[in-house]
């Protein structure tokens, strides 16, 4: 083969793969527009409201609407739904479960907490407080339920909390050129996980209501970093991009450290633009970050 004929096949195959790659790009291009919240349906938004209102109401001491278009009237705020918590060691935890501690459990009889593989720590203190409320560690049930089939009745036994672990997508100190490769283990595990536990799996497992009801509020995950968290908004940002519905994913709230005044933390800054209510302590960042919303001093 003489040089001519090399440059027209290194010809042809560059034209026919920018042919393949650019629809392709165009295509996950506008599928990642879709699914980040900024261009979230109005019905989507609405719920994400829901979500975080039911985190912050319980700890202002009043029934909040994070925004006007909440209505306490509106027959979706009696559906059942599910909160998945991640938490993240430390004073994550501890934060979160301040957070969480007053979460109604009939509104959201099922709570799932994600923790880090090693984490042991915030393994007990969500015992502790699941058990100060006298809820109960339903993790095996759970787990043997979505190996059922053909029983959607099974949903009424589920009333607790389950837990569940994935590796940490950075470690204390590690260094930035090795991060990506932890995060793909972290987010190899996620993925499996959000599917499990946003009940894409099974929905007859914990659904109260019509699987495909546009007005549901399915679930919301609740996160306050570090960047293992990253890793889960991921999974629920690719489960949109791949055609997921949007009423079978959960909500992605974020809630930023107290200590955090003037800037954003590094998990806060990844989940930034990928969560659907984004929540701070302080009026400064919300002058910072427009899309945040300042609720005042919760823990």
């Amino acid at each position: 083969m003489n040089v001519h004929n090399v440059n027209n096949l290194l010809l042809t195959s560059i034209v026919t793969a920018a042919l393949i790659a650019v629809p392709l790009g165009l295509i996950l291009a506008l599928r990642l527009r879709a699914a980040l919240p900024q261009h979230r349906s109005r019905a989507g938004a609405r719920k994400a409201a829901w979500s975080a209102a039911d985190v912050i109401a319980p700890l202002q001491g009043q029934d909040a609407d994070l925004n006007s278009q909440t209505s306490a009237t509106d027959s979706t705020l009696h559906f059942e739904c599910t909160a998945t918590i991640f938490l993240g060691s430390g004073g994550h935890t501890a934060e979160m479960l301040q957070l969480v501690s007053g979460l109604d459990t009939v509104k959201y009889p099922l709570r799932h907490y994600v923790v880090g593989w090693d984490d042991d720590s915030s393994v007990q203190k969500a015992h502790t407080l699941e058990s100060a409320r006298g809820q109960r560690d339903i993790t095996v049930e759970y787990k043997e339920c979505l190996n059922e089939t053909g029983n959607a009745d099974v949903s009424k036994a589920l009333r607790g909390y389950t837990v569940h672990r994935i590796p940490r997508s950075r470690h204390v100190h590690q260094s930035l050129i090795s991060t990506p490769i932890t995060l793909a283990k972290s987010l190899k595990f996620a993925l499996p996980l959000i599917k499990t536990l946003t009940c894409l799996d099974r929905p007859g497992c914990v659904a109260t209501t019509d699987w495909h009801s546009k007005k549901e509020r399915r679930s919301m995950l609740l996160m306050n970093g570090p960047g293992t968290c990253f890793a889960l908004a991921l999974a629920v940002i690719g489960a949109r991009i791949v055609g997921v519905p949007d009423e079978a994913t959960p909500d992605l709230v974020f809630v930023e450290s107290f200590a955090r005044v003037r800037t954003l933390s590094l998990a806060g800054r990844l989940l930034y633009p990928l969560c659907d209510v984004f929540m701070v302590q302080w009026p400064g960042l919300r002058e910072r970050y427009p899309r945040a919303q300042y609720i005042g001093i919760l823990v």
